[in-house]
């Protein structure tokens, strides 16, 4: 991945219409985050779910733009505290936004590559969350990464990466493109938008 600086992301404008849209751009996203909920709510939060004794958790957002992941884990964990971290600014602003009811809450504003070079992360947290973000590093950059992310878990702490996967063959590769453009006329029909997003799929595949 290019410094992060010199990517689309880092431009208020791209970022900005990608979050305002993702639920249109990526198929079946709010069935992505209902199985982040259900794994948190089994595997971290378990048989102390619901309890006024329950320990206070850490959580770590990795990519986290506009806090939506964060915000949905501390709605069901109140005894949960936050960080937050992300490359751009403009993102960050919209989590402060997002999370304002929450007092338990930090932000890092530090690319992937910043988090890797200059060891960011404390030791501290029982979950670390990151959607669709990381695919954009090199296989050198996910690697230093996910030793950072696993020196940052406390022992028994859990990591979960939503994300896409590359295709094991070129046909594959084609009808997963083939579904995604099926995706975004699907939701451009059923809503009646005047907006057609069939071209998100070339858009990607370029920007890759």
């Amino acid at each position: 991945m290019a410094d992060f600086n010199d990517s689309h992301w880092s431009k208020p404008e791209f970022s900005s219409n990608y979050v305002d849209n993702a639920d249109n751009f990526i198929v079946q996203r709010s069935m992505m985050y209902n199985v982040m909920m259900s794994y948190y709510r089994y595997f971290i939060i378990g048989v102390s779910y619901n309890s006024q004794a329950a320990k206070a958790r850490a959580i770590l957002d990795l990519g986290c733009g506009d806090g939506i992941l964060t915000h949905m884990l501390l709605s069901i964990d109140n005894n949960a505290s936050a960080t937050l971290a992300d490359g751009s600014n403009d993102m960050l602003e919209k989590a402060r936004t997002r999370m304002k009811e929450f007092n338990n809450v930090k932000f890092l504003n530090a690319s992937f590559q910043e988090v890797i070079k200059d060891d960011l992360l404390p030791r501290e947290f029982d979950f670390v969350v990151s959607s669709l973000a990381i695919h954009h590093l090199n296989m050198a950059e996910k690697a230093s990464l996910f030793a950072s992310i696993y020196n940052s878990l406390k022992i028994g702490g859990h990591f979960l990466n939503i994300d896409v996967v590359i295709a094991p063959c070129a046909a594959i590769e084609e009808w997963y493109m083939t579904l995604w453009k099926e995706w975004n006329h699907h939701r451009q029909v059923s809503l009646g938008m005047p907006t057609s997003y069939e071209h998100i799929p070339a858009l990607y595949k370029s920007l890759s």
